[in-house]
């Protein structure tokens, strides 16, 4: 894995870590989910 790539995910869990107080789990996946499809 590139080193961008490593510090992006780091950043992104960390920020998924700081905000799961406030927002599930579950409801993050479903909004990557739907960021995902519109990619496509």
């Amino acid at each position: 894995m590139s080193s961008s790539m490593k510090d992006f995910l780091d950043k992104f869990f960390d920020l998924c870590r700081e905000y799961q107080k406030e927002i599930p789990p579950q409801k993050m996946a479903e909004i990557l989910r739907e960021y995902a499809d519109r990619l496509d």
